[in-house]
């Protein structure tokens, strides 16, 4: 089983998120995505962070209707701050060594991977999808010396090359960067858009925006 996870705080889940899952779930004809929701993520300032359950709810709205995007609470469920390593030891134990994981993330988090927690165990034992994120390169990847990559390859997706660029990284772990456009949609917009009263319709599910409405979320 080849399954991607894609994890944050969904703090809502919005257009770009599915849209992201969708491509890659195309590109590395993979069996299903998992969203995982954070309960306390590392890298950001839990201030401004709606309660766990209304994004999962929100989450379970946003997916209904696609049988390939599944919801995990593991996150949710363990007590303390989140950690990538942790999530994906927990995923294999859930879904045993058959299973194959493709962990998915933007380029400016990827480019901060040597912060992460076992960064090393990160980079050698496990597979990362790397998408591309607005005022970001790939070239810019080059940064993280330890994985050596090559410089030619990222420039020619950061000028419109096609389709999926593989590449090794330290151990059995792969490197899959999709050039696929940016998707300049983010949490924090919506939530600013909301609490100032400008319109946020298109920018997430219809569903999830009722939601948000029916709830009074973000200031709403």
């Amino acid at each position: 089983m080849r399954i991607g996870i894609l994890g944050g705080t969904f703090n809502p889940i919005h257009n770009g998120h599915l849209k992201i899952a969708e491509a890659v779930l195309e590109r590395l004809n993979l069996d299903k995505i998992l969203f995982v929701p954070a309960k306390l993520p590392p890298h950001k300032n839990e201030r401004g962070i709606i309660d766990v359950q209304h994004r999962v709810e929100m989450l379970r709205l946003a997916m209904a209707g696609n049988p390939k995007f599944e919801l995990s609470t593991l996150e949710i469920e363990r007590k303390g701050v989140s950690y990538t390593i942790d999530t994906l030891r927990e995923t294999e134990r859930i879904y045993g060594k058959g299973a194959e994981f493709f962990f998915i993330t933007g380029v400016d988090a990827f480019l901060d991977i040597k912060t992460w927690k076992e960064a090393d165990t990160l980079i050698s034992d496990y597979n990362f999808v790397v998408i591309p994120r607005p005022s970001f390169h790939y070239k810019d990847l080059k940064k993280i010396s330890v994985l050596n990559l090559p410089e030619k390859e990222l420039s020619d997706l950061d000028n419109g090359a096609t389709g999926l660029l593989e590449l090794p990284m330290k151990g059995k772990g792969r490197l899959y960067l999709l050039n696929i456009p940016a998707v300049d949609i983010s949490s924090r917009d919506i939530r600013n858009r909301i609490m100032s009263g400008k319109k946020f319709k298109y920018l997430l599910p219809e569903s999830v925006e009722l939601y948000i409405i029916k709830n009074r979320l973000y200031g709403c």
